[in-house]
């Protein structure tokens, strides 16, 4: 796979009273391998404010950290079968997020790379819904809408 890439994010949250709410950007990054670990690191604008966010991403098939610094700090660890509580700090204040994940499933190609997560989100100690997060790298141009 080549360094330049392009990254989607796609995340869906399950909430048993309003449905599924589902969340995807499209954004260009760059995508490198270190022994067994896999990183995507690119910059999202956050909203109309044009606040930024530099994220890196850390994963392999048994775990996931995302690390985000800007106008959001956190890092966010997903370990699978493992509950990680970490400190989400946003320029309106801080909450306590837990993240338990159940499955983690990575598939690799020569151009393409996926990663798949579904874990259980808590705030503040509380159970708010369960998720799937799925990130793809891809050197294929078609990956944009």
């Amino acid at each position: 796979m080549n360094k330049e890439v392009m990254i989607s994010v796609k995340g869906i949250h399950f909430d048993a009273s309003s449905g599924d709410d589902n969340i995807e950007v499209f954004l260009p990054g760059q995508y490198y391998k270190r022994g067994d670990s896999h990183y995507l690191v690119y910059e999202e604008i956050l909203d109309s404010s044009k606040s930024t966010c530099k994220n890196m991403i850390k994963f392999n098939n048994k775990s996931m950290t995302l690390s985000k610094k800007g106008a959001i700090n956190t890092s966010m660890i997903f370990d699978l079968d493992k509950k990680n509580l970490t400190n989400y700090a946003t320029p309106y204040g801080s909450i306590m997020i837990g993240l338990d994940t159940h499955s983690i499933k990575l598939t690799e190609t020569d151009t393409d790379i996926n990663l798949k997560i579904n874990y259980s989100l808590d705030v503040n100690y509380e159970f708010l819904t369960n998720c799937n997060i799925s990130i793809t790298a891809s050197n294929n141009a078609d990956i944009v809408m």
